[in-house]
């Protein structure tokens, strides 16, 4: 009787691992050609057999499981994806977003470009395109970053996490402000939405807004406005790349940030040495 309850359990215990995999695959971006074989108009299930499809549509679905938490699994997975089809675009896409992850930024931006070159829907799925902008920005290639964020932007309601939906506003605002020669309305419309739900992200809301409004020519007061967060508000700043616990901004930008949110400088502390003033 008890080698059989223990056989139940593993049964049960397994099944359970199974289905939990199941959700993750059915709630991850596959490409069209998994969602609908028999509909499917790309030539895929023509050159491949019906197994080795089906492998190639289970590798992406693990590629995607896998991708926030071990982001060298999944682009393995992807590469034993490409060794059955060869550079999909769907294939460029799970490993471009698992090189971002890895710190390969230019690597990942190269391989976004050949996905869209080859499919103009690659990027149907919005966190596939703020990957996509992201790349681009940390490749140095800003107006494509700026062509991005705003084709993002037209999207953005269809992120489905709050935090990463407001991090996609405050990049907007971030990339346009700097790189667009009249970006600052467009970037305090963009912060406009984020405000709706900060998500504790006030203070990177709040600097863009007063450097928005700088750059737009208007006049502030002297100091920070009442009610406005501190510098010490921005939390400690960000390293290289890209970093899933703060908004990604270009070169700089996080230090003007830290500086339109400090108050006037302190009056200068008295200098040490010999002699007295005139």
């Amino acid at each position: 009787m008890l080698p059989l309850a223990f056989a139940v359990l593993l049964e049960t215990r397994f099944a359970t691992l199974d289905a939990g995999l199941a959700t993750a695959a059915q709630a991850s971006p596959r490409p069209r050609a998994c969602r609908g074989a028999a509909g499917a108009d790309d030539g895929l299930w023509l050159r491949l057999r019906d197994s080795d499809a089906q492998r190639y549509c289970d590798l992406l679905a693990r590629g995607y499981a896998r991708l926030s938490q071990t982001p060298q699994e999944a682009l393995s997975a992807a590469q034993a994806a490409q060794a059955l089809v060869g550079q999909s675009p769907a294939v460029s896409v799970l490993s471009g977003r698992a090189q971002l992850r890895l710190g390969q930024s230019r690597a990942a931006y190269e391989l976004f470009e050949q996905a869209e070159a080859k499919d103009a829907q690659a990027f149907a799925d919005p966190k596939a395109l703020h990957d996509y902008a992201r790349s681009a920005s940390l490749a140095e290639q800003p107006a494509q970053a700026v062509r991005l964020y705003r084709l993002l932007m037209s999207r953005a309601a269809l992120l489905d996490e709050p935090r990463e939906r407001a991090f996609s506003q405050i990049e907007a605002a971030a990339h346009v402000l700097v790189h667009s020669a009249n970006g600052a309305d467009e970037a305090l419309g963009y912060l406009a939405q984020a405000r709706a739900q900060s998500l504790g992200l006030s203070a990177w809301i709040s600097g863009l807004r007063l450097l928005a409004i700088q750059r737009s020519g208007r006049a502030l007061s002297s100091g920070s406005p009442s009610g406005t967060p501190s510098a010490a508000a921005l939390g400690p700043a960000p390293g290289p790349g890209l970093s899933e616990r703060v908004p990604l901004l270009p070169a700089g930008q996080f230090e003007a940030l830290r500086a339109v949110l400090s108050p006037p400088h302190a009056e200068a502390p008295a200098r040490s040495g010999k002699g007295k003033p005139r």
